[in-house]
C-alpha cells in the first residue's frame, strides 16, 4: 500500500431485499456487522475504502476514509458493484446475497391476505462469478462461505472454484448469531490460513485486514 496512492478496497455487507410488493420482501439474518468492521480496520491503516451495504444493516462507524453507500435487491448491489469495480483494487464480498427473486420482479400496491398463495421465485445473478470474469489482473477478490460445519471445507472449497475467486472465507453457520468467527480462509492455489482460535468478529477484522497481502497473492504461507 503506498501512502500517496493508497489502495481502495471495496467491501459489501449485511443483506439484500428482494422486493415482492411495495411493503414485503425476502431477506435475511445478516446484520452487517462484520462487513462493517472490516471496512472500518481498513480505513483505518490507511486504505480507501468504499462499503456498500444493506439497509438494515449496521451501520459502519466514520472515518474521513470511508464512504458508505446503501443497497436494496440483488440487482442494485450488481449494478453498483458494475460500477465501483473498475476504480476499486479490492474487493471483500461479506454481504449475504439472496439465492432467490420472485419471479416477474415487484407487484405493485400490497398483496391481499385471501387464502393460501404460491410465490414463484427465480435464481439470482452470481454476483461475485460475474465480477470476476471482468476483473484485471491487478484485481483481487475475496469471498465468504458461510455452510453448515459438516462438509462446511468441501462446500467452501466448491464455491472457491466456481467463483474464481482469489481467497474465500470458510466460518460455520453457527458464527452467524455469535460475537465470535471460527473460520478458515481457503486460497486458490490449493493453500489455506487460519484465523487465531476464539475470535471475536472486531478482532478478526484487523487480522483480516493484516494479511490481505497473504490472501491475494495465492501464498499457502501462513503469515
Amino acid at each position: 500500500m503506498n501512502d500517496l496512492h493508497p489502495t481502495r478496497i471495496v467491501i459489501t455487507a449485511g443483506a439484500t431485499q428482494e422486493p415482492i410488493d411495495e411493503v414485503r420482501f425476502l431477506g435475511n439474518r445478516s446484520s452487517g456487522k462484520l462487513g462493517a468492521l472490516i471496512a472500518f480496520a481498513a480505513a483505518d491503516v490507511g486504505y480507501e475504502v468504499t462499503i456498500l451495504h444493506g439497509l438494515q444493516s449496521i451501520s459502519p462507524t466514520s472515518h474521513p476514509r470511508l464512504n458508505a453507500i446503501p443497497f436494496t435487491s440483488s440487482r442494485d448491489l450488481a449494478a453498483k458493484l458494475d460500477e465501483l469495480w473498475p476504480s476499486h483494487s479490492i474487493l471483500i464480498m461479506t454481504a449475504a446475497v439472496s439465492d432467490y427473486t420472485p419471479r416477474g420482479g415487484q407487484v405493485q400496491g400490497k398483496l391481499k391476505r385471501d387464502g393460501a398463495m404460491t410465490l414463484e421465485l427465480t435464481p439470482t445473478e452470481d454476483i461475485v462469478a460475474s465480477l470476476s470474469k471482468k476483473s484485471r489482473d491487478d484485481q483481487r477478490i475475496i469471498a465468504f462461505a458461510l455452510e453448515e460445519t459438516e462438509g462446511l471445507e468441501e462446500a467452501a472449497r466448491a464455491k472457491l472454484l466456481r467463483k474464481h475467486v482469489d481467497a474465500i472465507v470458510a466460518n460455520p453457520l453457527e458464527t452467524m448469531d455469535s460475537s465470535h468467527i471460527q473460520a478458515t480462509v481457503l486460497l486458490k492455489d490449493g493453500g489455506e490460513i487460519t484465523v487465531p482460535d476464539k475470535c471475536s468478529k472486531a478482532e478478526f477484522a484487523v487480522w483480516l485486514v493484516k494479511n490481505i497481502n497473504a490472501m491475494t497473492c495465492s501464498t499457502s504461507d501462513t503469515p
